[in-house]
């Protein structure tokens, strides 16, 4: 089995680089099988495609495993051509967030991808493996592995996926040694940790439901066995990926307190819905090490939070960033530019807004409808118009948002995108002229409804 992690269409040194744990996940069931696992990373092998001609040639492997996101398909769809060019025998099967909404378009539109696993694929792989060996992959044998999209004839069948795993830890550990550590270590002193799986949030712009909205976890136990593995394989700092970090208040904290417990002294940061945000577990983490926390703010319109179904209020969450940073923790805060109902007006006071929080860090995101979505499947229903449904299949998304609003141009979407960084990151961004002004304008906000009384004091207290 050779997994692929996929080049990048641009310089890969400008993004964060961490190791690809879907693969370890994989690594670990593959090879208690076994199964034989390598793994091919581009990114640090010149970030050049045609790396992958000499690997296929060196190790001859029957399966390549690709998983891409939507941003990385087109160059998971280029891997897969070049795999069938250099050794058609070789079978290509790809996984992952994005095909597990397109599984079955994927195999019309592309013959060079001959499987799709569906959601949580680790026993699912092993599954596969096995029909194509001992079953010698013959239609009663694919039909027997759980979560799997293949073709007969000139169509295409598709398998119950298997229940998603509800003890984490049954999962196992991700088998780090797959991985070339040494130019990880060498670019970024941080790497990932992942400790659940799924999210209780229903935006209606997020994929994450491909693993469920009912959140499943690892014990602390677990995740304090995993952050000493790294520790001892020369990483300085964790960033928890899970998509909310301390969804489950009392995990959290007894993660922490084992943490605590057993000397772990290294530097986290998380991911943490505005509604998670409590004292408690806030108070926790700073003691363990957490230094950040990531939240998506979005926007600052209520119907707009309300029509994505974001599950919080401008107040709230202004509210619950003010308690991040009392509790000594650094706010990485994060909106979508081009968000339904955004207009010039509106996201000129979203920066009066980011001026308010105060966040370390900033990010502005387009938005990108992605299959299994709401909003790709809806776009009318948010006044969002995708000019081509299929984006994900090329690179053009780097130049321009792929969707636009009835008042902002793909255009105009991007400008300002450009702006937000650029104000952000200006010196004067936070200027005792420039806060001065929040106090004037926060009589206009309550009557727009853009954003919560009763904030300016907070910000510049």
């Amino acid at each position: 089995m050779l997994f692929v992690n996929p080049h990048y269409p641009h310089d890969p040194r400008t993004l964060l680089l961490h190791p690809p744990l879907c693969y370890a996940y994989m690594a670990t069931h593959l090879k208690a099988a076994g199964h034989d696992v390598l793994h091919c990373d581009l990114p640090f092998l010149g970030n050049d495609p045609q790396i992958l001609v000499k690997w296929l040639d060196d190790y001859q492997p029957d399966l390549v495993g690709i998983t891409s996101v939507a941003q990385s398909y087109s160059q998971a769809l280029e891997l897969a051509r070049l795999v069938k060019q250099t050794r058609p025998q070789t079978m290509v099967v790809f996984g992952g967030s994005h095909v597990t909404f397109i599984a079955a378009e994927c195999l019309v539109r592309h013959p060079s991808v001959d499987f799709v696993l569906l959601y949580d694929a680790e026993t699912s792989l092993v599954e596969l493996c096995t029909a194509l060996t001992d079953g010698r992959g013959e239609e009663t044998a694919l039909r027997r592995v759980s979560g799997l999209c293949f073709r007969v004839g000139d169509s295409t069948v598709t398998t119950p996926p298997a229940g998603p795993v509800m003890d984490l830890d049954l999962a196992g550990r991700p088998d780090r040694s797959i991985f070339d550590l040494v130019p990880y270590r060498a670019y970024d002193y941080e790497t990932v940790v992942m400790t659940a799986r799924g999210c209780p949030s229903r935006c209606t712009f997020c994929s994450t439901t491909i693993a469920g909205r009912r959140a499943r976890w690892n014990s602390p136990g677990h995740v304090c066995d995993e952050l000493e593995e790294i520790i001892d394989l020369g990483f300085e700092s964790v960033f928890f990926g899970d998509d909310t970090f301390s969804g489950d208040p009392k995990r959290a904290i007894a993660i922490c307190q084992e943490m605590t417990r057993r000397g772990i002294k290294i530097p986290w940061t998380s991911n943490m819905r505005a509604q998670d945000a409590r004292p408690a577990a806030l108070e926790a983490m700073h003691a363990a090490g957490a230094y950040r926390v990531f939240m998506g703010f979005e926007s600052i319109q209520r119907a707009t939070l309300r029509l994505v179904h974001k599950g919080a209020t401008p107040e709230r969450m202004i509210s619950k960033a003010r308690l991040v940073q009392e509790h000594g923790l650094e706010l990485h805060a994060s909106f979508i530019i081009g968000a339904p109902g955004d207009t010039h007006a509106t996201l000129t006071a979203t920066l009066d807004y980011i001026r308010l929080l105060n966040p370390t860090v900033a990010t502005f995101n387009v938005m990108e409808p992605r299959p299994g979505t709401d909003v790709y499947a809806h776009p009318e229903r948010y006044g969002i118009t995708i000019p081509d449904p299929y984006w994900y299949e090329g690179s053009d998304w780097l130049d321009l948002p792929v969707s636009h609003t009835d008042q902002l141009s793909r255009t105009e979407i991007r400008d300002w995108v450009d702006r937000c960084y650029l104000e952000f990151c200006s010196p004067e961004f936070r200027s005792p002229a420039q806060l001065a002004r929040l106090g004037d304008i926060e009589e206009t906000w309550r009557q727009d409804g853009l954003a919560a009384p009763d904030v300016a004091g907070a910000a510049c207290g």
